[in-house]
C-alpha cells in the first residue's frame, strides 16, 4: 500500500521513526533523539560534562547539594535518585549553608570542578541568595537550581510564590540576578539546550567566573521534548588561559624597570592560575619582595624568602610599611579591595605607580592603573621575559627582610603560651598552629579571627591557606570547610570561629558526622560579636548590642557549646588554657570523627592594627571618644590615593 501511496508512505514513516527516536533535520540529516523529561534532560547533560585535574578525566560536576520540598522534589529530585551512581546527592541542613559547602569545594579545587545546590521555590530559594554573593565576590563558580513558579500561571499564586503587582514575569528567584554572573529561567523543557552550555562557559570563565542561576519552573520541570543525542554527548572542559596584549606587556616591564622600590601583591589569581612556582620564581629573579591579600595567602609558604606577608587592614605591618614607601605595585589576581589597599591609603608616595595584571578586565583598570589583561601564570612568564636581567635594588629587598623578621618576632610574642586567664584569638592560633602538620588546611571567615590567622598561621605548605574574605560571610567557616574536606579528603581540615558565627550556622557539624567528612572546629568564645564591639569602641561609641553582656538580656547566659556540638554526633570538649588547647588538638587529630574545641578567649585583646579602614564616622563629634575617632578618619582621609 506505502508503494502505491506516497501520503501514506510518509505518514508511516513518521510513526516510525517516532516509535525509533529519529528525526531528519532541514538538510536531510538523520539525527537521533532521547525522549526525556526536563529534569532528567538536565542531570544527563550535566553528568556528559567532564574536566582535567592532574591528567586525569574527572566529572565537571562532582556532586549536589539538595533539600527538597514542592519545588523541586517530584521531578529534579526523582532525576537526581535515578542518576545518583554518576552524581551523586548530598542531604543538606540549610539551603544557604549546603550552597557554601558548594563554594568551599570549588575554591579548594581551583575552580576546575563545580558544585551544584537545589532547593525548592520560596524561602528554600532565597536561603541561596547570600551564597549566591559569596560566589560573585569571590568570583567562584556555583550552579544554584532553585525552583520556580508555574509556567503557565494557572496556579497561580502558588504556595511560596512572592507577587509582583506590576510585572507577573517577576518573582523572588529575580533576586538572584543581581548576585549571579548567568541568570536564566526555563519556561519551556526546550531552553536548556541553549541555558546549560551558556552557564557552564560562564562558571569556567577565568575573567568571568562566577555562580550561574537556573530557576525551572515547575510544571517545565516534568515536560518531556526530543533532545538530540548529541546533547548528551561527553565533553571535555578546561580553563582557557588568557594571553597578555604584547604592548601591555611592554609598557608594563618599563614601569616596574623604571621603579625603585615595587612590591608585589599577590591575589587569589595566582591560586587560581596554579601559578605559585612562577611567582616564586619571578620574585626571586626580579628581586621584589611579595605580598598577598587575605585570599592570596598560600601561594607562597613561610620558608619563602621573597615572601613579607599580608597586606592591607588583615594584614602585617611589614607589608603595610612597605607599601607605605613602594613606588610602584605589580598587582596580580586581586580585585582590589579595601582591606587590601587600605581603603586606599596604604599607598603614600607621591610617585606611586600600579600595575594589574588580571584575567579580568574590569580589575586591571582600577585607580588609574597600567593594566596587563592576562592570566596570572602566562603574564608571569612573558613579563619577566619583557624584563631579562632587570632586578630591583638590594637595599629594597633588604629592608624588606628586616620589617619582616621584626614583624615576626612581634607575632610569635604574641602568639606564644601564655598563662593569661583568657588567652586572646592569636593564643588560640598561635596554639594550634604550633602543632599542626605542614598539610593541615585552615579555615576562616568574617569577624575577627580573620586577621588573626592571616599574621599567625604563615603556610608551611603550599594551598593550606582558605579564607572567605571577600564578601566577609559569618556562617561560611563550618560550611565551607565541609565543601573544602571533601575536596582534599586527604589532608585535616582545621576551622576557626567565634561564638557568633557558631550560633548563625553550625548545622554542617551534623552534616560532617553524616558523610564522613572530619573537621577540626576550633570555636573562640569571647561572648559576642566582640570584633563589631571593637569597631564601635574605636569610632567613639559606647558598648551596646555586640558584647553580649551589654545585649539587654533579661536572662544572660552562655552556649554550652561542647554539649552542643556532641549532639550533633561530632566529639568535643572544653579547654581552659593554651596547653590544654595544645593537648586536645592532638587528640582531635587521632578522632575518627569532626572534633570541636571550645576555648574561651579575651575578647578585647588584638594583634596591632597598621592599615587605615575607612568606615562611617560621626562628622560633627559628640563626645571625646568621636572627637578621637573624626581625627584618625581625617588622617587617614588625608592619605587616600583619589584615582577613580
Amino acid at each position: 500500500l506505502c508503494k502505491k501511496d506516497n501520503i501514506i508512505k510518509g505518514f508511516f514513516i513518521q510513526i516510525m521513526m517516532r516509535l525509533c527516536k529519529i528525526h531528519i533535520c532541514s538538510r536531510g540529516v538523520i539525527m537521533k533523539t532521547f525522549r526525556l523529561s526536563c529534569a532528567h534532560a538536565l542531570f544527563k547533560f550535566l553528568i556528559a560534562q567532564k574536566t582535567i585535574i592532574d591528567g586525569k578525566k574527572v566529572p565537571l560536576f562532582p556532586g549536589a547539594f539538595a533539600i527538597y520540598g514542592h519545588g523541586n522534589v517530584a521531578c529534579l529530585g526523582q532525576a537526581m535518585e535515578e542518576f545518583q551512581s554518576d552524581l551523586p546527592g548530598y542531604r543538606g541542613h540549610h539551603e544557604q549553608s549546603m550552597a557554601l559547602s558548594g563554594i568551599g569545594y570549588a575554591r579548594a579545587m581551583r575552580r576546575k570542578q563545580i558544585f551544584i545546590a537545589t532547593s525548592s521555590s520560596g524561602p528554600g530559594a532565597m536561603n541561596m541568595v547570600t551564597a549566591a554573593g559569596v560566589a560573585l565576590s569571590n568570583r567562584l563558580p556555583l550552579l544554584l537550581l532553585p525552583g520556580d513558579v508555574f509556567a503557565s500561571r494557572f496556579p497561580d499564586p502558588v504556595l511560596q510564590q512572592v507577587e509582583n503587582f506590576n510585572s507577573p514575569v517577576e518573582n523572588q528567584n529575580d533576586a538572584f540576578k543581581p548576585v549571579s554572573r548567568f541568570f536564566d529561567r526555563i519556561t519551556r523543557p526546550e531552553q536548556i539546550l541553549n541555558s546549560l552550555p551558556q552557564a557552564i562557559q560562564i562558571m569556567l570563565d577565568p575573567a568571568d567566573c562566577g555562580p550561574a542561576t537556573i530557576a525551572i519552573s515547575q510544571d517545565v520541570q516534568g515536560e518531556s521534548f526530543d533532545y538530540p543525542e548529541t546533547f548528551f554527548e561527553e565533553r571535555v572542559h578546561e580553563i582557557r588561559r588568557i594571553h597578555p596584549d604584547p604592548n601591555q606587556v611592554k609598557v608594563a616591564a618599563e614601569k616596574l624597570k623604571n621603579s625603585k622600590q615595587p612590591i608585589i601583591i599577590s591575589g587569589g589569581g595566582v591560586l587560581y592560575s596554579e601559578a605559585e612556582e612562577d611567582l616564586s620564581n619571578f620574585a626571586k629573579k626580579h628581586n621584589i619582595p611579595v605580598t598577598a591579600t587575605a585570599m592570596g595567602i598560600g601561594c607562597m609558604v613561610k620558608e619563602d624568602p621573597y615572601y613579607i606577608g599580608g597586606i592591607g587592614g588583615l594584614g602585617e605591618k611589614s607589608a603595610n610599611n612597605l607599601s607605605k614607601e613602594t613606588d610602584l605595585a605589580l598587582a596580580i589576581g586581586t580585585k582590589l579591595a579595601d582591606f587590601t589597599t587600605g581603603s586606599w591609603a596604604n599607598f603614600e608616595s607621591d610617585n606611586f605607580q600600579l600595575v594589574s595584571l588580571n584575567a579580568a578586565r574590569f580589575d586591571t583598570v582600577k585607580h588609574l592603573a597600567t593594566p596587563v589583561v592576562s592570566d596570572a601564570k602566562i603574564g608571569l612568564q612573558q613579563l619577566s621575559q619583557a624584563l631579562g636581567d632587570w632586578k630591583a635594588p638590594d637595599n629594597w629587598y633588604q629592608k624588606a627582610i628586616k620589617e619582616r623578621a621584626e614583624w615576626e618576632a612581634y607575632v610569635e610574642k604574641q602568639s606564644g603560651p601564655t598563662n593569661q586567664e583568657e588567652p586572646s584569638y592569636a593564643h588560640a592560633v598561635g596554639a594550634v598552629y604550633r602543632n599542626a602538620d605542614p598539610s593541615d588546611i585552615v579555615v576562616t571567615a568574617a569577624g575577627g579571627l580573620v586577621g588573626e590567622v592571616v599574621q599567625v598561621w604563615k603556610p608551611k605548605q603550599i594551598n593550606t591557606f582558605e579564607t572567605e574574605w571577600g564578601f566577609s560571610c559569618m556562617g561560611y567557616e563550618i560550611s565551607g570547610a565541609l565543601g573544602i574536606k571533601m575536596a582534599k579528603p586527604n589532608q585535616d581540615v582545621v576551622v576557626f570561629l567565634g561564638d557568633g558565627s557558631y550560633l548563625l550556622s553550625n548545622s554542617d557539624i551534623y552534616s560532617s558526622v553524616l558523610y564522613d567528612q572530619k573537621l577540626i572546629i576550633i570555636v573562640c568564645d569571647n561572648g559576642g560579636h566582640m570584633v563589631i564591639n571593637r569597631l564601635q569602641l574605636a569610632k567613639g561609641g559606647k558598648e551596646y548590642i555586640c558584647n553580649l553582656r551589654s545585649a539587654r538580656a533579661k536572662n544572660l547566659q552562655f552556649v554550652d557549646f561542647e554539649n552542643h556540638a556532641r549532639s550533633m554526633g561530632a566529639n568535643a570538649e572544653t579547654v581552659n588554657s593554651t596547653s590544654e588547647l595544645e593537648a586536645a588538638y592532638e587528640r582531635a587529630k587521632e578522632s575518627d570523627r569532626t572534633y570541636v574545641i571550645v576555648i574561651k578567649t579575651h575578647g578585647y585583646e588584638w594583634l596591632e592594627g597598621s592599615a587605615f579602614w575607612e568606615s562611617p564616622t560621626l562628622q560633627d563629634p559628640i563626645t571625646k571618644e568621636n572627637k578621637e575617632a573624626l581625627d584618625d578618619f581625617k588622617d587617614g582621609k588625608d592619605k587616600q590615593r583619589k584615582g577613580v
